[in-house]
């Protein structure tokens, strides 16, 4: 009469297989958690740059030249245009002081202009040291102030997966002078 069962050296090698699998396998299911931030950082930033294409469609059909207040065909109809049909933000008339509406934009903008093209449920955070926690997702902020220069844009950084100050985080920019949206790595310190 034989026994079924198996053998110490048929047990070793299962043993050894699975170790080899998890050791290949294992570095893969780390990343998982990077690779779903990657994704919610880079449909978000795509669905902004839709949300700007679409708005400067509406100005076109709206007919119109330069600056718009409140543009109406798009959203809630509160989001004021540049003077070339691109979002700038709310309430962006200018007080004089020789500065011309739809040129001109603020930090503020930044932010009306997120939640105004974007419905998310992101915590947004002006960049500042105290800025770089985690109950931040997006910090933001600009450059420049004139939209006529090719260097004036918001930024928006994705810090939710990792919110320490001088990281490398997905940042996404937009320039209302033209409309253009970049995305790429970048390092706010």
């Amino acid at each position: 009469m034989s026994s079924k069962g198996f053998t110490l050296i048929e047990l070793v090698t299962v043993i050894v297989i699975l170790g080899v699998l998890s050791v290949t396998a294992l570095p893969r299911f780390i990343n998982l958690t990077q690779d779903a931030h990657d994704s919610v950082a880079h449909a978000t930033f795509s669905s902004f740059e839709s949300a700007v294409g679409l708005y400067h469609n509406c100005w076109i059909a709206k007919s119109a030249s330069g600056y718009v207040k409140d543009l109406a065909c798009f959203g809630s109809g509160e989001i004021d245009s540049t003077s070339t049909g691109y979002p700038l933000g709310e309430n962006t008339t200018t007080s004089g002081n020789g500065e011309i509406d739809g040129e001109v934009l603020k930090g503020s903008n930044c932010e009306e202009l997120w939640h105004g093209l974007l419905d998310d449920q992101f915590q947004l955070a002006i960049h500042s040291d105290t800025a770089f926690t985690a109950e931040n997702d997006i910090i933001y902020w600009y450059t420049a102030k004139d939209v006529t220069s090719p260097d004036t844009h918001c930024y928006y950084n994705y810090i939710s997966d990792n919110p320490a100050k001088g990281q490398e985080n997905w940042q996404m920019r937009y320039y209302p002078g033209t409309g253009e949206v970049t995305v790429g790595k970048a390092t706010l310190g």
